[in-house]
């Protein structure tokens, strides 16, 4: 069985505070606060060369959900299933 993880974006504490709340006993869902700043390793002029492979963020309409509507809802599968 997978679980719902609720992203709400960082200068909304008031629903980050809410949906912890609302969802505090129930254990397949998980609510955490948005931690990013913005884009890592933007250009600039002492910048140094790129190590990484790709973008970790493997899912930017979260970007776009929490830009818009302040929170992302992402639904995890376990990969555990029968």
């Amino acid at each position: 069985m997978g679980h719902t993880m609720y992203i709400v974006a960082r200068d909304h504490p008031e629903l980050f505070a809410y949906l912890r709340d609302r969802f505090s006993g129930d254990g397949t869902v998980e609510v955490i606060l948005d931690r990013r700043f913005a884009q890592r390793r933007q250009g600039g002029a002492h910048r140094t060369p790129e190590r990484r492979r790709a973008d970790r963020r493997l899912r930017p309409e979260v970007d776009q959900e929490l830009k818009i509507r302040a929170h992302a809802i992402i639904t995890v599968s376990d990969s555990n299933g029968p």
